[in-house]
């Protein structure tokens, strides 16, 4: 904890030193051969404001998603631009927080019904959120937490059971109509009905995002009898990225590609390591291929997972006779699958925004420069979790001041590409992590 307590106070004062953020001059403005009239974003969870373990918007975080933050930067240049997002009220569907207590400063994460020892702080979704979205509105940003590439259109990993699934099980995704099992409506559905002029697209994390965050694990739900972490096919990825980008196309729109992190670099597989544990750490790797689930010493080439913590700390991964679960590690060579297949999909995002002649936003690099550390008005930022000062409480998601940050990279390439003239906004305008 005293490691935490050292953390927040370097956060707290990243988030003080705000006064010294450097206001841009007068800015001329101009759309170069962009058209933002109407303004469509696909994405995932990066792409829909998710931050802090949730949805929510208890200091404006959903209202500052990265597209409704380059909506409001376009909207300068074309004043008629409307771009709606489904509202979400308070706390939304429940949020990571942090709380004093006996002098410290403790993380407390989000309200679980599926537990009986929820911490008595701990914050539960907001009324509203049972009825979040509304089909009748044509919404701008498109952006699904939980939403792969593979789920986009059918073939593949797309059926009946992710319909239903989009329906009634991902609450990130209620917000659009999916149809019925016999009278399906795609994501890709969603976004040819959208009449796009210009869009982002960020589609594609989830494909490696979220089996390396289960350690590794492919994600089986018996309750559908299939796997939802899986990596994709990096065939399927190609086609149904093509797929994506040949709707934009057929109607006219330009715009943006965004290329997958490398996900090794975010807080969630960076912040518990060897060091900081003080003792040797047993893993259970994998399983997979000819791979049982052996048990070992993890060395700095594993990843700990943010989630390990809650185990080390009652002593699980201490020893050999009571190693850490796989889902907790991404191990050494997990974490080379995942770079390689990240590798694989960039080429592919790269290779089909030529094609189709889009402009393309390398997010791989930028992270890593990120890892490195950034300074903006002011302000040193990095991807270190909590005092990077860029990513919120869950360690996958930038905070608000993080989504700025990205915004202003889209920014800067669409000014290069198109010849637009977009002001950038100013990243220390925007919140870091709310302390109690």
């Amino acid at each position: 904890m005293n490691k935490f307590r050292f953390i927040l106070l370097a956060t707290l004062s990243i988030i003080l030193s705000s006064c010294l953020k450097t206001e841009f001059d007068e800015f001329e403005l101009a759309s170069g051969t962009a058209d933002f009239s109407n303004y469509v974003a696909v994405g995932n969870s990066l792409t829909q404001g998710y931050q802090d373990g949730g949805l929510h918007n208890e200091h404006g975080q959903h209202d500052n998603s990265y597209p409704a933050i380059l909506a409001g930067q376009f909207k300068l240049i074309q004043p008629n631009l409307n771009f709606l997002q489904p509202s979400v009220t308070g706390a939304g569907s429940g949020y990571i927080h942090l709380e004093y207590r006996d002098g410290k400063i403790e993380i407390i994460k989000k309200y679980d019904s599926d537990i009986d020892n929820n911490d008595p702080a701990a914050i539960d979704i907001d009324p509203s959120w049972l009825n979040f979205g509304d089909h009748s509105v044509k919404y701008n940003n498109l952006g699904v937490s939980g939403i792969k590439l593979a789920h986009t259109s059918g073939g593949g990993e797309s059926d009946e059971d992710l319909n239903y699934f989009f329906t009634y099980v991902n609450e990130y995704a209620r917000f659009l109509n999916w149809g019925t099992v016999a009278n399906k409506i795609t994501y890709l559905d969603h976004i040819k009905a959208s009449k796009a002029t210009f869009f982002t697209n960020w589609l594609g994390n989830n494909d490696v995002l979220g089996w390396s965050t289960g350690g590794g694990d492919d994600g089986y739900r018996a309750d559908f009898n299939r796997y939802f972490y899986k990596l994709t096919d990096p065939t399927e990825f190609r086609n149904k990225y093509d797929s994506v980008l040949t709707a934009f196309k057929a109607m006219g729109a330009k715009g943006i590609c965004a290329t997958i992190p490398n996900v090794t670099t975010i807080p969630y597989f960076n912040t518990i390591t060897l060091e900081s544990v003080g003792a040797d750490v047993w893993i259970t790797e994998g399983p997979y291929a000819n791979n049982p689930g052996l048990v070992r010493k993890a060395t700095d080439e594993d990843l700990l997972l943010l989630t390990a913590q809650d185990s080390l700390k009652v002593g699980i991964g201490l020893t050999e006779a009571n190693p850490l679960s796989h889902t907790n590690v991404l191990d050494k060579d997990e974490k080379i699958l995942a770079q390689n297949r990240s590798t694989v999909y960039n080429e592919h995002i790269r290779a089909l925004a030529a094609k189709y002649g889009f402009a393309y936003v390398d997010m791989y690099s930028y992270l890593d420069e990120l890892k490195s550390g950034l300074t903006f008005d002011g302000v040193d930022f990095s991807t270190k979790y909590i005092e990077g000062g860029a990513f919120s409480l869950d360690g996958v998601h930038p905070n608000t001041r993080g989504y700025a940050i990205i915004a202003n990279k889209f920014i800067k390439t669409i000014n290069e590409y198109y010849g637009a003239k977009i002001p950038p906004v100013v990243v220390s305008n925007y919140n870091g992590i709310i302390l109690p």
